[in-house]
C-alpha cells in the first residue's frame, strides 16, 4: 500500500509505504504520477530506498499473514495445530507480544497455561 503526500494544488509530490498526517491519500503504484515518483526513488538511491520499502512491507505482510491464519482458523478451514510447531510458537509469541504492546494482554496472560505444546514446551 502506498500513501501520497500532496502539495497545495493537490498534486502528488511524494509517496510512502505507511500512512501519516502528511501521507494520507491511498494511491495505486501504477498511477502515472506515482510511478514517476517511485522510479525517481529507486534510481536516486537504489539500495537505501528499496530496502526501507521492503522492510516496511515485510512487517505489514507479516501482520496480513497472521490475520489470514487467524481468519482461516476461525472459519475452521485450517486447524492451528496443523501448522508446524515452530510456526505455532512464532505466531503465538507475536500475538502475545502484540497484546502486551497494545495493553490488551489480559486474555493472553490468563491463557498462559494453554501456551504450551503437548510435551509441555512453552510456545514463547
Amino acid at each position: 500500500m502506498l500513501y501520497a503526500k500532496l502539495n497545495e494544488d493537490g498534486d502528488i509530490i511524494d509517496v510512502a509505504t505507511s500512512q501519516s498526517e502528511e501521507y494520507g491519500l491511498l494511491v495505486a503504484p501504477n498511477e502515472p504520477s506515482v510511478a514517476k515518483i517511485l522510479e525517481k526513488k529507486f534510481t536516486a538511491n537504489d539500495n537505501k530506498n528499496t530496502q526501507e520499502m521492503l522492510t516496511n512491507s515485510d512487517s505489514d505482510m507479516m501482520r496480513v499473514l497472521e490475520d489470514l491464519i487467524d481468519l482461516l482458523s476461525e472459519k475452521r478451514i485450517i486447524q492451528f495445530t496443523e501448522l508446524p510447531t515452530a510456526a505455532q510458537k512464532k505466531l503465538l509469541s507475536r500475538k502475545w507480544v502484540r497484546g502486551v504492546h497494545n495493553s490488551q494482554d489480559e486474555d493472553l496472560i490468563s491463557d498462559r497455561d494453554s501456551l504450551t505444546d503437548p510435551d509441555g514446551d512453552s510456545f514463547i
